[in-house]
């Protein structure tokens, strides 16, 4: 008898350990397809968002959701320095299937993330997909640093900020008349294009404009310039200023 109550306290308590060890990922919470969808669509609301595809590559680029940036399963732990500012914020995850859904809200809850859900998996709703790759500041700050590749950069902001400063060599972008886009861009549709703007809702419209005309390579920065402090060259006309005052300087 003494045998039998031991086995059963021992068991209720094997049955605990366990129940605390799942419950990282058992009380994340759940986001529907539908509303993580209106979400996207809400240019005020999805900057309250971080989302991230943990899909390889190949599948994200085949379509994926709006602004939802891609880091594979497997990256996350080495990825953590990109989306560090938002640990306190939230952050919604989504696959192709549950279990790798999970693996990545318990790799970001015990790398200190508070705010994190799984949403519902792409082959069970079907979310508004684009096929641009949508890349957060550092990722973007990268591009623009990256003097050697052969990028091609359109700001989509208005005259006086682009004056202010841009990326080397940027085209700057009329949202309203695109119409007039074919004009400026390349005639090799496999170039990268990298297309950013205040806050990454009218950049966003130029992207899909490019994927219509049959580009290949289009990143949008879903951080505008308003959210990220993007290292840009100096606008041509305040060069000629700067080196008219160093010029003064030095009489």
């Amino acid at each position: 008898m003494k045998y039998n109550k031991f086995l059963a306290v021992s068991m209720s308590a094997i049955l605990s350990l366990t129940l605390v060890g799942c419950s990282t990922t058992s009380s994340a919470k759940e986001l529907k397809g539908e509303e993580l969808n209106k979400i996207q669509k809400d240019d005020k609301e999805k900057e309250n968002y971080l989302v991230i595809d943990i899909r390889d590559e190949a599948s994200y680029k085949e379509g994926h959701l709006k602004h939802a940036i891609n880091i594979p399963l497997s990256k996350i732990d080495k990825s953590i320095e990109e989306i560090r500012k938002w640990r306190e914020k939230k952050v919604v995850v989504y696959s192709d299937k549950s279990d790798k859904t999970k693996d990545a809200i318990d790799k970001l809850t015990k790398q200190g993330f508070k705010d994190v859900s799984g949403a519902q998996n792409v082959k069970d709703f079907s979310y508004d997909l684009v096929k641009y790759t949508s890349l957060s500041g550092s990722k973007f700050q990268d591009a623009l640093l990256d003097t050697a590749a052969n990028n091609v950069f359109l700001d989509v902001r208005d005259k006086a900020e682009f004056e202010k400063g841009h990326a080397a060599g940027a085209k700057n972008i009329d949202v309203k008349k695109l119409d007039d886009l074919k004009s400026i861009l390349p005639e090799n549709k496999e170039l990268p294009i990298y297309v950013y703007s205040s806050t990454g809702n009218s950049s966003s419209v130029v992207a899909q404009k490019l994927i219509d005309l049959g580009y290949k390579n289009v990143c949008n920065a879903i951080d505008g310039t308003k959210e990220h402090s993007y290292k840009f060259e100096i606008a041509d006309c305040c060069k000629d200023l700067s080196d008219a005052v160093k010029g003064a300087e030095h009489k």
